[in-house]
């Protein structure tokens, strides 16, 4: 059963039988070319006695390390067959019916587009952050998902590490929606992409560009899905945005600063990242987790956040 994992049936057989026999020698394997074939994808070695033997390495190790890289793959082909959609459907938007894909293009004309999107959510919101952003986001009407939030709509949130997390303040800020209910998650993002299961969907036409100029309103339920899946997928591998939930305070309790702080760094940011969401410098970032550390009195990182959660510092939200 090895074959997904790109192995043919005499490479297989010929592990099966390493795996549970001694090493053997090259004569005995009596198949060099399956035996250079798993030597190459790292699950058996040849070593260097008198004569050569072939040993295989732990299987728990480097079938794993198969799986992840066909797992990388497999993400990777959805990622390509969905910008490929994307494309397709933009040459050939003139021709289609106009309440399947609509073509938007400047800034005023996205905001109602996502405007319109936000208000066909009748479960679920699901946004990707990623560029392009808009030079002006109070152009995005709020109300609407103030509203979605007053309707029980569940709003998933996924940040690009390396792009929206670049932007002062704008996962400092979600913290608070978090609180209020919305999921948030931290992970690579390879598009902007608004979805709601009205079915509906929002993508920048170039997927490249530092600002808004066109975008594709989608509301064919077929494409509509296959960018769910590429969400759903990209979602099950981010990071969960872990923040804190209105503790009572006390002494023994951080300042809404060290709060705003813990939320980012339980989230996978790096301090030099902290500091940019705060406005702070990376020493000062330092300075404030070093006097954490002292007051949980513990001697590392890792024992300080552990205690942290353990004290109900923070109180993790996972969707």
């Amino acid at each position: 059963m090895l074959e997904p994992l790109g192995l043919t049936r005499a490479e297989q057989d010929l592990y099966e039988r390493l795996v549970s026999n001694q090493p053997l020698t090259q004569a005995e394997v009596g198949d060099p070319v399956a035996a250079d074939r798993l030597v190459a994808l790292g699950l058996i070695t040849l070593m260097p006695s008198d004569p050569p033997r072939y040993l295989v390495l732990p299987p728990d190790i480097t079938l794993e390390l198969l799986v992840r890289d066909r797992e990388l793959e497999l993400a990777k082909a959805r990622q390509e067959t969905v910008l490929l959609a994307t494309r397709f459907h933009t040459s050939t938007a003139r021709h289609e019916p106009p309440e399947l894909i609509e073509v938007l293009r400047g800034e005023a004309e996205i905001a109602d587009g996502i405007e319109r999107l936000v208000r066909s959510a009748k479960g679920e919101l699901s946004f990707s952050d990623a560029p392009p952003f808009m030079e002006d986001p109070s152009q995005v009407d709020q109300e609407p998902l103030e509203k979605l939030a007053e309707m029980d709509i569940t709003i998933r949130i996924l940040y690009d590490r390396t792009r929206s997390v670049d932007r002062p303040g704008r996962l400092a800020a979600r913290v608070r929606g978090v609180n209020d209910g919305e999921q948030a998650r931290v992970g690579d993002v390879p598009l902007k992409m608004l979805l709601t299961d009205g079915p509906m969907a929002f993508v920048p036409i170039d997927v490249n560009a530092t600002k808004y100029t066109a975008g594709l309103l989608i509301h064919d339920p077929v494409l509509v899905a296959g960018l769910q899946g590429l969400f759903e997928q990209l979602w099950s591998r981010a990071i969960p945005l872990a923040t804190y939930a209105g503790q009572s305070s006390s002494a023994d309790e951080p300042t809404d600063q060290e709060r705003d702080l813990l939320a980012l760094l339980m989230s996978g940011l790096t301090d030099s990242e902290s500091a940019a969401q705060l406005g702070w410098t990376e020493r000062s970032v330092r300075s404030r987790i070093e006097r954490m550390r002292l007051r949980l009195g513990t001697d590392t990182r890792f024992q300080a956040g552990y205690q942290a959660v353990l004290r109900g510092w923070l109180d993790p939200h996972d969707g």
